[in-house]
């Protein structure tokens, strides 16, 4: 996956993007002044499909959207962030999720391609683990495997797939 934000992004959103990076199979491009077409045709040349688009709102990230062939998102999650000083990394190849949210596991296994894995939580995998926490937020955290936490923290607040 490629990842990338609006235009003109703040620094926190800029360093989020790295964040994801750091804990994803992806890679981050500064996307500059180029158009969305420009980094299509980016992303095709480096050999990287989906394409993710980090949003903000006040500064802060708050969309992620995504998308594979055409200039038009098919899928986005609103969310909010902990920024707390990204620790750690994670082995992107041996990368699984368990989602206690069916409809965003359907979504999150096609575009970021990582195998869903049924089972409770183990230290033996790199782990995203989407669950259902303290007032009944959705929170996205990820772990190494020895079940240490890696930032960020992401709070999940809504997610849809968008039909054309």
């Amino acid at each position: 996956m490629l990842i990338t934000t609006s235009r003109r992004p703040s620094p926190r959103t800029r360093s989020f993007a790295r964040a994801l990076e750091r804990v994803l199979p992806s890679k981050y491009l500064n996307r500059g002044k180029m158009s969305l077409r420009e980094v299509f045709l980016k992303g095709k040349e480096l050999g990287f499909s989906p394409l993710m688009v980090i949003s903000e709102r006040d500064g802060n990230p708050s969309r992620l959207e995504f998308f594979t062939s055409n200039e038009k998102p098919e899928a986005y999650i609103l969310i909010n962030v902990d920024l707390s000083k990204p620790r750690g990394k994670i082995d992107t190849e041996n990368l699984t999720f368990h989602c206690e949210e069916p409809e965003l596991s359907h979504l999150l296994s096609k575009y970021l391609k990582i195998k869903l894995v049924n089972e409770n939580y183990s230290d033996k995998y790199n782990r995203i683990w989407i669950k259902t926490g303290p007032a009944q937020r959705t929170i996205m955290e990820f772990y190494d495997n020895k079940g240490n936490l890696i930032q960020p923290r992401i709070y999940l607040r809504e997610w849809k797939e968008v039909v054309w």
